[in-house]
């Protein structure tokens, strides 16, 4: 052999990475789909009780609002500056946050709650058609995500009060879904967009949160166990990213996939990670 090819296979040899330096797969990730009726499982809750999720530990920090609504008026998040150990309280819908909203009745909305300490949080649902108040008691302190879903028609009441403190009320309008009329045949699915719902299961990662096309959804604790599963609803009929993410105790991220792809309508799905 040629000194100068040999030369350039020795040289050759030092550049390239060994294989066994090469990344290895993070793990086998499958999606499972089966029928599923969101309409059945609405039916399974008590007709017309409104229900509020246990309080999610929600990461602040990538997760700002761009805008927040007071009343009429709109301002930048970096703008709007709450009073030194205030607890406060959030409808959020999409990039804004605001303190008031109107709601499809059967739709989920997400409530940001803010507490400077861990308290004693009391959360109160005032339904004005009924004349009725509901009652949930938490202890929680920081930035937490509770999802409510409304089946309560007319105009609801959330009052949040942290250590026998009060914080603001949220007002949220609950507008009935349209009704299909017999004389025209409109395809419900047309009227109503349909839910997919999504269950994710890892046996390798734990206590991660889960984001809905860049936003902060869920995460593993939601059900109140660290087991690696994480269950939720989407709209269906849609293309969406579904994004796993877990940090260390210094809230580094450590491991974090993304999943995009199609969801079916009226359509359960299982996201495995091995």
């Amino acid at each position: 052999m040629k000194p100068f090819i040999l030369a350039i296979l020795i040289l050759a040899m030092i550049l390239l990475p060994p294989i066994s330096a090469q990344a290895a797969p993070a793990g086998n990730q499958t999606w499972t789909e089966e029928p599923w009726s969101f309409a059945n499982a609405q039916e399974s809750q008590k007709a017309g009780s409104t229900t509020l999720s246990a309080p999610i530990a929600f990461n602040i920090n990538g997760s700002e609002p761009t805008k927040i609504r007071l009343g009429d008026s709109e301002m930048n998040y970096t703008d709007y500056s709450s009073l030194p150990g205030s607890s406060e309280l959030w409808i959020r819908k999409g990039a804004s946050w605001s303190r008031y909203e109107q709601v499809m009745q059967g739709d989920e909305a997400d409530l940001i709650a803010y507490t400077p300490r861990d308290s004693n949080v009391d959360l109160y649902l005032i339904s004005y058609a009924k004349s009725t108040i509901t009652h949930w008691s938490f202890n929680f302190g920081g930035y937490h995500l509770l999802r409510l879903v409304a089946e309560d028609q007319g105009r609801l009441f959330v009052i949040l009060a942290a250590g026998s403190q009060p914080g603001n009320a949220l007002i949220l309008d609950i507008l009935p879904r349209p009704v299909q009329q017999a004389s025209t045949p409109v395809d419900v699915r047309t009227v109503l967009p349909g839910k997919a719902k999504v269950t994710i299961r890892s046996e390798r990662t734990k206590g991660y949160d889960v984001y809905l096309d860049g936003v902060f959804y869920s995460s593993d604790i939601a059900d109140g166990a660290l087991d690696g599963m994480a269950s939720f609803t989407l709209e269906g009929g849609e293309t969406h990213t579904i994004t796993i993410s877990q940090r260390d105790g210094q809230g580094n991220i450590i491991n974090k996939s993304e999943h995009t792809r199609d969801f079916k309508r009226e359509t359960a799905y299982i996201l495995t990670i091995s």
